[in-house]
């Protein structure tokens, strides 16, 4: 069989499997993550983000969308925060302490009662996101995970977690369904009264 036959089966595959896990996208708790989002905005609170791999990946495009995107229809700036992005603090506290501390280490003394932290994760259970949500908890914190697989650690501890099932294993369609979400909420608030009103 040629490449592009072979192409193209698995382009028909790949894409139902992307669909199956968009269709088990929960709308209640997607509004909910998006009226957690609206509150910490309209509070002044702030959004941390969290991630590792593609998934870090995925909390830098949504500090850029949040910050920057929202340009196109809202002069308002969301205050949202990537902790995946400053290197030197990330390989100090991984070195000085261990990996589990990267991104709690970055939210002692900066995250308060009514921030949120987002945990993007496939598997639900890397430490380092755990122990972010953990002490977000702690704080009096609300905190929001982005998972996939069997949910994991993190779908039994966040505030509103937002589970879509898919094979374990299978980064590829689950992290493009996490930007995807990213995508669907920064959208949405073009649309929404409660978050246009905002100044």
């Amino acid at each position: 069989m040629e490449r592009t036959e072979l192409a193209k089966n698995y382009l028909s595959d790949y894409v139902g499997r992307l669909t199956d896990i968009l269709n088990k996208i929960d709308p209640e708790k997607l509004g909910q993550v998006i009226t957690t989002f609206i509150d910490a905005f309209k509070s002044g609170n702030t959004i941390y983000v969290v991630g590792n791999g593609g998934s870090a990946a995925t909390a830098s495009h949504m500090q850029a969308d949040f910050r920057f995107f929202v340009r196109y229809f809202s002069k308002f700036r969301p205050k949202i925060i990537a902790l995946t992005d400053n290197v030197p603090m990330i390989t100090a506290i991984g070195n000085d302490n261990n990996f589990d501390d990267v991104f709690v280490e970055q939210m002692r003394g900066q995250f308060v009662a009514g921030d949120v932290l987002i945990a993007i994760s496939a598997s639900g259970n890397s430490p380092n996101l755990v122990k972010a949500a953990e002490f977000a908890n702690e704080l009096g914190g609300k905190t929001i995970a982005f998972v996939g697989f069997l949910g994991g650690k993190l779908n039994e501890i966040s505030t509103v977690p937002l589970y879509t099932p898919n094979p374990k294993g299978d980064y590829g369609p689950i992290e493009d369904v996490h930007m995807i979400l990213n995508h669907i909420i920064v959208n949405y608030l073009a649309t929404d009264e409660e978050f246009l009103a905002l100044t």
